[in-house]
């Protein structure tokens, strides 16, 4: 299969960006090509690197921060003719994913939508009401068009549905999973002095780590609250912060106010490599997120070997089986004594723990996500939204770059 795969999010250290990365190299692995679509906020004209066109974006007030310039996308058109796909998957819900759906619509071949994450959707932007309304309109209507038109809907969330029935949009929906890179994320054995040096972990305190991007959704405002209120100094915990993103700062600001910059490093961007390092050095992951999207960083936590503690109404919750991969809480105080309980481990129990937390992404395969991908990409050939597609797998794109250099 010839598939193209278009996303908005181009940030590596973003949700999205994530499941991409994975589904690319597990589709490739299974002997498919895949040409990737997305963006880069820093490029003037699109270009082609390793399989994948970067298309040129602008600031946006959006959850990611920018979208493409659908202006700029002809070149994208002339490099796809060549390219001949016959499937479009969009891996988003912007601007980005109307541009993969023309391409659909124009050369009629099967389009597959996955929805990782609807925060446009549902909140405000925070730049005023009358901008953040229309926002939220845009998005919405964004949305409808992509799942109206859409042959296959992939949501790796149960939360999705509720979303959607909440917006009035009805669609058959298919569960598919948010697997993890299992080569990258896996338990390290030692101890790295290097690391907790620079995480700033004194040698009697016990870790713990949230990683991921620093946005509206992450809940680290609520976690330092809950750190304020349930975590002791005599307790000897350290929280670690791993990532960056728009609220870095004011989180940043947040900490000193309530007291506790002492117990909290803010460590920044880790590579892949350096997180895995950092989890190793982390007796748990901890997140006090509410989010109705999957987050990557708890399941690269767990294929690391460490459990999770998270809030029980987050979308990451459904994939914790207490007491073997993780735990859940609904307030300061449950998360607590979960710390304190963790912190008291043994090396003994610790180390069971980490092989029970590792084991239970054993299915989180890149052989896994293909397969069910695979499966979603012929139901929709099979079984497309429109009678006027077909599964010949033939392209002929020289009029989308026409109509697309007439309409900019």
């Amino acid at each position: 299969m010839r598939i193209a795969l278009f996303s908005g999010a181009s940030n590596a250290h973003s949700d999205a960006s994530a499941y991409v990365s994975i589904l690319k190299k597990s589709l490739s692995r299974a002997g498919h090509t895949v040409l990737l679509i997305t963006c880069d906020p820093e490029a003037d004209d699109c270009y082609t690197q390793d399989d994948t066109i970067f298309c040129p974006a602008k600031i946006s007030s959006n959850y990611y921060g920018y979208t493409v310039k659908s202006s700029m996308l002809s070149p994208v058109y002339d490099i796809m003719e060549a390219f001949r796909p016959n499937m479009i998957h969009a891996v988003t819900a912007d601007d980005m994913g109307l541009s993969a759906l023309h391409v659909a619509e124009t050369s009629q071949l099967p389009f597959v939508l996955t929805l990782l994450n609807l925060y446009d959707t549902v909140e405000d932007a925070g730049v005023n009401r009358v901008y953040d309304s229309l926002l939220k309109m845009k998005a919405r209507s964004t949305l409808r068009k992509l799942c109206a038109a859409a042959d296959t809907i992939c949501v790796p969330s149960g939360k999705t549905k509720e979303i959607l029935r909440k917006l009035d949009i009805h669609c058959k929906m298919h569960r598919s999973p948010f697997c993890v890179d299992l080569e990258t994320f896996s338990p390290v054995h030692g101890i790295d002095l290097e690391m907790r040096e620079q995480l700033q972990i004194q040698p009697d305190e016990t870790a713990f780590v949230f990683a991921g991007r620093l946005t509206g959704d992450c809940g680290v405002n609520e976690l330092l609250e809950y750190w304020n209120s349930s975590v002791s100094v005599q307790d000897r915990l350290r929280l670690i912060i791993a990532g960056s993103g728009p609220d870095s700062a004011i989180l940043t600001e947040r900490a000193k106010m309530l007291g506790i910059s002492s117990k909290v490093t803010f460590a920044g961007d880790l590579s892949r490599d350096d997180l895995n390092r950092c989890f190793s050095c982390c007796r748990a992951f901890v997140s006090a997120s509410k989010s109705a999207a999957i987050k990557a960083s708890p399941l690269e936590a767990m294929a690391a070997g460490l459990p999770v503690l998270l809030e029980q109404s987050s979308a990451n919750a459904e994939l914790v089986r207490e007491g073997v991969n993780g735990f859940l809480f609904e307030h300061a105080s449950q998360l607590g004594d979960k710390l304190r309980m963790l912190s008291q481990l043994d090396l003994e129990g610790e180390g069971l723990l980490r092989k029970l937390v590792r084991r239970s992404t054993a299915g989180l395969t890149c052989e896994a996500l293909a397969a069910i991908m695979v499966q979603d990409y012929r139901n929709a050939m099979e079984h497309p939204h429109s009678a006027e597609k077909t599964n010949s797998g033939s392209m002929h794109i020289h009029h989308v770059s026409k109509k697309s250099q007439n309409n900019h």
